[in-house]
């Protein structure tokens, strides 16, 4: 006996082989979901990092003269460096500023991360402008060149993390570029892991620099260059480049992300260059051979850290950087933006008492967090909100201090942060001096 197919049949059979084929017929197809990458190493990569490459990156660059910020001739470079990263593919766009008399603008070029759930970004920087007598080779053509170098060697790979390739201007003249940067992405609530700011890479004339590099940074960023330690001892075979931690030097476009909170170094050469700020920062005295070594492991640092999980993250969130408090509330924005050698810039001041208030980003059960004025323990929180009321317990708080939180997880995981608070508020011993100290978890 036969029987009959159910009417339509045919149609949804054929159907069904048109959804198969619809890609390639011109239609879209649904897009993978992205997880995070693990394994592997920028070894492969670092072959796409050469001399003829940084030659024409960094002798086009010199080819526009002194750069000095707001000039014709830094306009026509921040173009020709937006047409660089245009050509690789990247999302670039203009930062505009305007600031102590002058205007200018930053290059930012974008390479997104693969991990939906996080929203960290490293940024990858160095600063095109210079002085009004100087070509720049060395300050800083070499780093803002070895960004775009970078930017182009990691175009078409699938990072863990969100990196932005920036050049600014305005660093000769008050790192005014990077400081509006920083401070507009601070106002964004932006969450920027690290800041790698390389500022003259391309010079050795001796043996001993010609392998070594230098991490500049404050002591909440010293994990950086030890991190960098850490690279340059895994790809030591591929990059003979040793990491020299050195302290902190404020006069850098890094520093201008350290006064809003956030972590950066400053990355340099380790030889004394004779030609910085003058007409003979040229080409002619790169060292070629250094210049390339130096981009190489930077392109290995920057996919490294991009690449590393990230398990915990604490941020203090209250007070605000760089505002007036009287007591709770913010009343007025303090920039002081030309106090960059001073750290004055991103002051907090607070008159009275104010709510410290810190955020936990973590993909593992946070155990406690702990808030610190000036090194000693004041109070901990177990759960959200965490929150401590800036006063002093056993004595005023006059003066500057440095407010600082640290989370722990179940899982032994630890992370950090820290502002710096001039505070005008008197003590409640006087209160209390009479009664039992009892120790609680929270406010």
């Amino acid at each position: 006996m036969h029987r009959q197919g159910r009417p339509g049949g045919m149609l949804l059979l054929c159907l069904c082989v048109f959804v198969l084929l619809w890609p390639s017929l011109g239609g879209v197809p649904v897009a993978p979901q992205p997880s995070p990458v693990s394994g592997g190493n920028a070894r492969p990569l670092l072959g796409r990092i050469t001399s003829e490459l940084m030659h024409q990156y960094l002798e086009g660059l010199c080819a526009f003269g002194p750069r000095h910020a707001g000039s014709v001739s830094c306009t026509l470079a921040s173009e020709y460096i937006y047409s660089l990263f245009q050509n690789l593919g990247l999302s670039v766009e203009f930062h505009e500023w305007k600031w102590g008399g002058y205007q200018s603008r930053d290059v930012v070029a974008t390479l997104p991360g693969l991990l939906p759930d996080s929203d960290g970004i490293y940024i990858v920087s160095g600063h095109y402008d210079t002085v009004p007598t100087s070509p720049g080779a060395d300050d800083d053509g070499s780093g803002a060149m070895a960004v775009v170098a970078i930017a182009a060697a990691l175009k078409d790979q699938h990072l863990n993390h969100t990196v932005k390739f920036i050049t600014f201007s305005g660093e000769e003249v008050g790192t005014y570029g990077s400081f509006t940067y920083a401070r507009e992405a601070y106002a964004r609530d932006e969450n920027i892991i690290a800041v790698l700011n390389m500022d003259m890479i391309g010079y050795a004339n001796t043996v001993e620099g010609g392998k070594i590099l230098r991490f500049f940074s404050e002591p909440r960023s010293t994990w950086i260059g030890e991190y960098a330690v850490n690279v340059s001892s895994r790809y030591h075979d591929a990059v003979d480049m040793t990491i020299e931690c050195l302290p902190n030097y404020p006069g850098n476009d890094g520093q201008a992300f350290v006064d809003f909170g956030y972590d950066g170094v400053w990355i340099a050469h380790h030889d004394g260059y004779a030609w910085g700020h003058s007409a003979n920062d040229s080409t002619v005295h790169t060292n070629w051979s250094y210049y390339v070594k130096a981009t190489q492991f930077m392109l290995a640092m920057t996919w490294e850290t991009a690449m590393r999980p990230v398990p915990v993250q604490v941020r203090l969130v209250a007070p605000l950087e760089g505002e007036l408090y009287f007591f709770n509330r913010p009343v007025r924005s303090i920039a002081l933006a030309k106090e960059w050698f001073s750290g004055l810039r991103g002051t907090t001041i607070i008159l009275g008492r104010a709510m410290a208030r810190a955020e936990v980003i973590s993909s593992e059960p946070v155990a406690y967090v702990i808030f610190c004025m000036d090194g000693a323990f004041q109070s901990w929180v177990g759960s959200p909100p965490y929150e401590w009321k800036v006063w002093g317990e056993y004595a005023a708080l006059w003066g500057k201090h440095t407010l600082s939180v640290e989370v722990y997880t179940t899982a032994g995981h630890r992370a950090y942060d820290e502002m710096d608070l001039h505070v005008f508020s008197f003590s409640d011993t006087f209160r209390y001096n009479h009664r039992p100290h009892l120790f609680h978890p929270g406010v």
